[in-house]
């Protein structure tokens, strides 16, 4: 049994882990030092409204990326290289061709969203472009996570996040703008960094554009059934933020958002870690894993995810004392919704986790019709609790949701891809 845990930790999952895991951290940790200073400038209603404004940056994503990001990812193990770029050249088409449409459908509907958005229907578009670009970036991203280079990655991550920054700490700071600052940054950081991975895509000959109708069913075939299951990702986030504003008001909803921020130091490091799991599951399954190498796999999930329940209970405890430190007096009461969000956000994990097997599948059809169904019980649930316990019962919800989501994805991944979940204990070392 130490060997195998020796094994495991030198393993290139291990290695890979950690330099993503660490690129991650330090990409979230920059923005998470800056809040001390942000909330000195920013009041609890800036941040409501940026909250709000990145909700709608959310919607607009899975409208206009479809997720067909995630095909490249798949692809990338099946095609050639010159037919992946082909392949991705498309997929840009696609981007620009929604891009397009949705931007029509926020002109037609503008007064509506200014309504409920809480902010000036002008910066909409603003909005739109970050949706693009930022799609952009991901693809390039995802090209660095499939060929396992996780310090071009994690440089390039890096270097986003510090382009934005800085230019938010000027914007907000020195010219003393609110949260109109904070957006103008997103806005100047996403169209650099999406104009950069586009020049590095095309050099490194990953970016062919010739038109292929195969290429783009390939893409909406494996990208469409997600964008009911990447909608309700944004039901379980962004509406919420949008029912808090309207229900609460932008400073209590900013409170919630600064909470969220902090119990999302948790979310940061399951992400970092699905990004190395995903490809090393999909290279295991790929060679027809053995039953001994099944019960691996399996032990390593359950691992994985006794960790996120410890992490989860540790960032409960001691943010009441890290908001307490760290935050302007203003913000104090942050520390309320923590504990649920942490919770929630480690379910979140677990369902990458056992989710990753669907995936590989592409049986993305009925994981949709779970994950929306499941955001569909949580707008129910956090609606009626938010007007009992305010943005609490949001947190609330959020826990609940993500824990069914869990169980469900869960069942549903072993009717896909049957895995040695519950016998793997009962054979001997």
């Amino acid at each position: 049994m130490k060997e195998k845990i020796r094994t495991f930790l030198s393993s290139k999952l291990i290695k890979h882990s950690f330099v993503f895991v660490l690129a991650d951290v330090i990409n979230k940790v920059i923005p998470f030092l800056l809040l001390p200073i942000l909330t000195q400038y920013l009041s609890p209603a800036d941040y409501g409204t940026i909250a709000s404004f990145n909700s709608l940056i959310a919607v607009l994503a899975v409208l206009i990326g479809l997720s067909v990001h995630g095909a490249v990812n798949v692809n990338y193990y099946k095609l050639s290289k010159t037919e992946l770029s082909s392949f991705i050249g498309n997929v840009v088409l696609i981007l620009i061709s929604s891009t397009i449409i949705v931007s029509a459908l926020v002109y037609i509907f503008k007064f509506q969203l200014e309504e409920y958005l809480k902010f000036p229907w002008q910066w909409f578009f603003v909005a739109v472009i970050i949706s693009l670009g930022s799609f952009l970036v991901t693809i390039n991203l995802t090209l660095w996570i499939a060929e396992q280079q996780p310090k071009k990655f994690g440089i390039f991550n890096i270097l986003d996040t510090l382009l934005k920054l800085s230019m938010s700490l000027w914007f907000i700071v020195i010219l003393a703008m609110d949260w109109r600052g904070r957006i103008l940054a997103m806005l100047i950081g996403t169209v650099i960094m999406a104009t950069v991975s586009l020049a590095i895509l095309w050099r490194r000959g990953y970016l062919k554009f010739q038109y292929d109708e195969l290429h783009i069913k390939d893409a909406l075939h494996f990208g469409l059934p997600l964008v009911p299951h990447q909608l309700s990702g944004w039901l379980r986030n962004g509406a919420i933020i949008i029912i808090l504003v309207n229900i609460i008001g932008q400073s209590n909803t900013g409170l919630y958002d600064v909470g969220f921020k902090i119990a999302s130091i948790l979310g940061f490091l399951t992400v970092a870690f699905n990004k190395a799991y995903q490809p090393y599951l999909f290279r295991k399954l790929k060679a027809i894993p053995s039953l001994n190498i099944k019960e691996n796999i399996v032990k390593q999930a359950y691992a994985y995810i006794f960790l996120l329940l410890i992490a989860a209970t540790g960032l409960t405890l001691i943010s009441p004392y890290l908001i307490t430190y760290i935050l302007d007096p203003r913000f104090a009461n942050s520390y309320i919704y923590v504990g649920y969000i942490s919770f929630a956000l480690a379910f979140k994990g677990m369902n990458h986790m056992v989710g990753g097997y669907i995936f590989y599948e592409k049986k993305t059809k009925y994981l949709a019709y779970i994950t929306f169904f499941v955001s569909l019980i949580h707008i129910a649930i956090a609606y009626v609790l938010i007007q009992e316990y305010g943005a609490l019962g949001a947190a609330q919800a959020s826990l609940f949701s993500f824990f069914l989501s869990f169980l469900m994805v869960w069942y549903y991944s072993n009717k896909v891809y049957p895995m040695p979940w519950f016998s793997v204990w009962k054979r001997k070392e």
